[in-house]
């Protein structure tokens, strides 16, 4: 029998997630929708129950699991009730906006015996593996330096709602939480210091560029920009990374392709067929990682398991968000982890 799943919110993810039940995660079904503007389209795209309240889905016996896709503030509270209501819980990124409300959602499904994942689909997805498969395999010998770059001429596509409150966190915690997990994923180490300057040139608080240095314990040097605040033409991408180690080198793009660089020479070892990112929400290649994820829920659910990135994972990423802000705000080095 499969997981059936209630999602909470009916936004851009929402209906990513929606997509990915209606058809790409073979042990997860969708049956139930609650809150929004969006939702009553939501549900009847889909053919499922619109609920008129978060605890209404919740309250219902036919959900298993739910789906967080509402903005940052309210993720504390709405995994809370699911807890409450033994659902088992995925959270959209960030998992939180800092690491009291990451340890309360960690507090409160342990103790509902329940499971917690929150997205970190950069481990899903097709090129990024074959990255992660190449370093364990010691294809560049050992890792020496890391490069991160994620830059985009604006925070989101619509620039509106929750995405231009300052509360919510800002760019720096949206896409920084993605690319710290991928840092500790890629890497198997976890930092213990970093140095980071982040501001908004546009004056709305909203932390859209920023740059770090941070040390791992293994001794890798990583440096990750992100700035969602570039004149066209853009350089870079959402998502690159470069990856220098004692014999070899790899370049890579999420999105895109991955090339190893050894004797002289570059090879290219993957590619990602291409999607339009932006209009192409549908796209199946799209679809994959976050159905990917998805699906690890719900089989761990099944076999009585952990999903494979945990509570831990989604608050190790908010720890270094917020590592580098109070770097940035006391202007000197800061210990990781923090006190």
């Amino acid at each position: 029998m499969p997981i059936r799943f209630g999602i909470l919110g009916s936004g851009f993810m929402a209906a990513t997630y929606a997509q990915c039940l209606a058809g790409h995660v073979p042990d997860g079904v969708l049956v139930a929708v609650a809150l929004g503007s969006r939702a009553p389209a939501l549900a009847a795209d889909h053919g499922v129950a619109l609920e008129p309240t978060a605890e209404a889905l919740l309250g219902r016996a036919d959900v298993d699991a739910v789906i967080i896709c509402t903005p940052h503030s309210t993720h504390l509270a709405l995994t809370q009730a699911a807890a409450a209501a033994g659902k088992h819980v995925y959270c959209e990124k960030p998992m939180a906006r800092d690491l009291a409300e990451c340890d309360a959602m960690i507090a409160a499904c342990k103790a509902a015996g329940v499971a917690l994942t929150v997205n970190k689909v950069t481990r899903f997805r097709q090129v990024p593996r074959t990255v992660k498969r190449l370093l364990d395999e010691g294809a560049i010998g050992e890792l020496r330096m890391l490069r991160i770059t994620s830059s985009v001429e604006a925070y989101l596509p619509d620039e509106s709602g929750w995405s231009r409150d300052p509360a919510e966190g800002g760019a720096w915690l949206d896409m920084g939480c993605h690319l710290f997990d991928a840092m500790r994923w890629f890497t198997g180490s976890e930092a213990t210091s970093v140095v980071a300057d982040v501001r908004d040139f546009g004056g709305h608080d909203l932390r859209r560029s920023g740059m770090a240095q941070v040390r791992l314990r293994d001794g890798v040097m990583v440096q990750v920009w992100i700035s969602f605040e570039l004149p066209s033409p853009i350089i870079g991408s959402q998502s690159h990374w470069l990856f220098v180690g004692s014999t070899g080198t790899i370049e890579a793009d999420a999105y895109g392709s991955a090339r190893l660089g050894r004797d002289g020479a570059w090879e290219q070892v993957d590619e990602m067929p291409w999607f339009d990112k932006d209009k192409d929400i549908h796209s199946p290649v799209r679809l994959a990682a976050f159905a990917a994820q998805v699906q690890d829920l719900a089989r761990s659910i099944v076999e009585g398991r952990a999903p494979t990135v945990g509570g831990a994972d989604g608050r190790a990423a908010v720890e270094l968000v917020e590592a580098s802000l109070r770097s940035s705000a006391l202007g000197t080095a800061v210990a990781l982890p923090l006190g």
